[in-house]
């Protein structure tokens, strides 16, 4: 009779061995593992996808050890040099920085309370925190998060699964190669398959004490893969709405009582400068109808000097659609044609040279620009220092394109964008690979780029990663298979020295 014991202990070194395949030592140890089992089972057998095959595999190797005491022999002494079942020991302190004003919603934070502090029973701690766009629910999970980091002292994960297309998703294998990076692996003990990584991250955070913010999750399809019933775990989902399917504790976030909205109004642009704008504080507040972020933005309006009368535009239901307006309203000729511009794609990180390229602009002024738009809450400043739009605002600016730029004028911006990124990806791939056969014409004509070395233009590609990404997705919109190949081309060094593959494969298809 086969020992589920010793099947357990066979398991979990295949695991260890299958899972880190990335790396030469992982490759080794398998070669080693292949002639084991052709001795015992007599037959080729390749390395086993997930833990089900690994399972079958093990019984198969206990099952021949207990027949024939030679393969018993052979089968300890592989066990016994073998890597071993480990982990990294790094302490992630992921979370974004908290904002400075916070107010009211003391039950939404009573409820995140309650799951964290409760005693454990096997069950996951998982809350899912969900209302609209703009209401507050990634603030608030961060701002629990960071009030509470005594509670975790094995680290914080985050993770934004918003993907590049519009209202897509981050697939899982992606954010699961973060966590496992962030929690000290290398890349090159990350196993390529997302159900390995999933093992390899439940095994990793099994005895810690740690915090994970899942925000802008889309399904719970996205999420389950990143779950752990670890005591110690604690799992914050941040949605637009609840996710069905997803067995978590119920934390709805709704508008601001107006009490609440004026002391944010307060905090953010003084009392003073409230009291100076009592007579229009009323239709601000209804304008705002109690979202966090629209409010945020009124408060920039407020503290400025004050303008001739004008009527507002037209209230929108959505508050943010609103806010978005407002503040469009207020902005100069060149800042509102680069904000409709810049939203033609879903560029997930936008910096000066984007910018730039995409409204005829100067480096200097594009960043001016987008400085400008930031302060009227019209971008976001990302951890990097480049900017993106929130999805309602980005709607508004797009639908603004469509009605002041027309056609010709949105087709044009995004091809100077694309052009603009193969040019950046032609340079800097040139700088990390130069010796290398090149294919595309642009790399007769242009020289590498300016880095000190190639460890520095390597990090310029990889940093502009989702950028050139989608520009491989709007040039394959746009029926322009040249600018497709040569970008995929140009991210050949990224294939090469930084892997990626995970991101990399979507746009490798399309060229």
């Amino acid at each position: 009779m086969v020992d589920p014991i010793s099947i357990g202990a066979v398991t979990a070194v295949l695991g260890t061995v299958t899972m880190s395949m990335a790396n030469e030592a992982g490759k080794r140890a398998w070669e080693s593992a292949g002639v084991l089992v052709r001795r015992i089972a007599g037959r080729e057998t390749p390395a086993p996808d997930g833990s089900e095959a690994r399972a079958a595999l093990a019984g198969l190797l206990v099952e021949g050890a207990q027949r024939d005491p030679a393969h018993a022999r052979a089968l300890a002494a592989w066990l016994n040099g073998a890597p071993r079942p480990g982990g990294a020991d790094a302490v992630p302190r992921q979370l974004p920085v908290s904002v400075r004003f916070f107010t009211d919603r003391q039950d939404p934070l009573k409820r995140l309370d309650r799951e964290a502090g409760r005693p454990a029973d096997g069950r996951p701690r998982l809350a899912l925190v969900h209302g609209p766009d703009g209401i507050g629910t990634s603030a608030l999970a961060v701002h629990w998060g960071n009030a509470h980091l005594a509670r975790f002292p094995d680290g914080q994960l985050y993770a934004d699964l918003r993907g590049p297309a519009p209202d897509g998703a981050l697939d899982q294998a992606t954010v699961l190669r973060l966590f496992l990076r962030q929690l000290g692996f290398p890349d090159g003990e990350i196993p390529p398959a997302a159900e390995d990584r999933a093992d390899l991250y439940r095994t990793s955070v099994a005895d810690r004490r740690l915090l994970v913010v899942l925000d802008h999750a889309q399904s719970a399809a996205q999420v389950m893969p990143l779950l752990t019933s670890a005591a110690g775990v604690f799992t914050i989902v941040v949605a637009r709405r609840p996710l069905s399917g997803l067995d978590a504790v119920p934390v709805p976030v709704g508008p601001l009582p107006e009490k609440y909205a004026r002391d944010l109004l307060g905090q953010l642009t003084g009392e003073e400068t409230l009291a100076a704008a009592r007579a229009a504080l009323p239709e601000v507040l209804a304008r705002c109808a109690g979202s966090p972020f629209a409010l945020r933005a009124a408060a920039v309006r407020l503290a400025e000097p004050a303008r001739p009368h004008q009527e507002p535009p037209v209230r929108d239901d959505d508050p943010v659609h609103t806010a978005a307006e407002d503040a469009y309203q207020d902005l100069v000729p060149d800042a509102a044609r680069l904000y409709r511009l810049l939203a033609l794609r879903p560029w997930p990180a936008i910096g000066p040279g984007l910018a730039a390229a995409t409204a005829q602009l100067t480096a200097p002024r594009a960043a001016a620009l987008l400085a400008e738009l930031a302060a009227h809450r019209l971008l976001e400043t990302t951890a990097t220092g480049h900017y993106r739009y929130r999805p309602s605002v980005r709607r508004h600016a797009e639908t603004a394109a469509a009605r002041e730029d027309g056609i010709a004028g949105c087709t044009a911006a995004v091809t100077r964008a694309v052009a603009a990124s193969l040019r950046f990806a032609v340079r800097a791939d040139r700088a990390v690979l130069p010796q290398r056969w090149h294919l595309g014409p642009l790399y007769a004509t242009l020289e590498p780029g300016p880095y000190a070395d190639q460890g520095e233009a390597l990090a310029a590609l990889t940093g502009e990663l989702g950028r050139l990404l989608e520009a491989v997705r709007a040039a394959e919109e746009f029926a322009d298979p040249d600018s497709v190949c040569q970008l995929c081309e140009a991210l050949w060094a990224v294939q090469l020295k930084a892997g990626r593959h995970d991101e990399l494969l979507p746009a490798l298809r399309a060229g």
